[in-house]
């Protein structure tokens, strides 16, 4: 599994003085600034990802393993929390579920507080050889128009794996203070995936 990049779309200088849309479309650090708050307060940290020679502290976003059936995450065109947990058991033995995604569907999780220091996102996916599943960090400018800015691209491997660890980026636009970002899931073409225990890095102790 790998994560590609996303390349911003060239535009001829003759269509720029008519591409404000195509712009507002592009990537969101060329949308309006945010509407930023307070520096985010601390939380509990773990480090889940020893195992994949990540030493890192991580806070679990909201209701990001589904163990409270998917509490606060908006689920969308057939996404739905279902039986059956990532194979690795991160958040406990006890742990049953996770969030399932069907070719058209999207899963977001609930705002939460992203501060400049929170800086990479970390999960567990599962999903065809052949698919991709697309990675957003949705937040709301100050003029209160919804933003998403693109993570990441993941490929499918057939069976359950670790994400790579993949940039924040959005939390560039909170310098000195805060965002509420969700993050978004989105499955690309056909096939049916799994997300499970979806994390964020507050301090990137590599």
């Amino acid at each position: 599994m790998r994560l590609t990049a996303r390349r911003p779309a060239l535009l001829s200088c003759a269509a720029a003085a008519l591409a404000v849309s195509a712009i507002a479309a592009g990537p969101a650090a060329a949308a309006p600034p945010p509407a930023t708050g307070d520096p985010c307060p601390t939380a509990a940290t773990t480090a889940p990802f020893t195992a994949w020679q990540d030493v890192a502290d991580y806070v679990l976003a909201p209701d990001g393993g589904a163990e409270a059936g998917g509490a606060g995450w908006t689920l969308d065109g057939g996404a739905s929390v279902v039986e059956g947990n990532e194979p690795f058991a991160i958040g406990g033995a006890a742990d049953h579920r996770s969030i399932d995604l069907p070719a058209g569907s999207s899963a977001t999780t609930a705002a939460m507080c992203v501060g400049v220091a929170d800086r990479t996102v970390r999960f567990f996916l599962d999903g065809p050889a052949t698919g991709q599943l697309s990675v957003q960090a949705v937040y709301t400018t100050a003029g209160g128009r919804e933003s998403a800015m693109p993570l990441a691209t993941a490929d499918g491997s057939g069976a359950w794996a670790v994400s790579d660890v993949i940039p924040m980026r959005v939390n560039e636009l909170a310098p000195g203070g805060s965002l509420q970002v969700a993050l978004r899931f989105t499955p690309r073409g056909s096939g049916t995936w799994q997300i499970d225990d979806v994390y964020v890095d507050p301090y990137r102790l590599k």
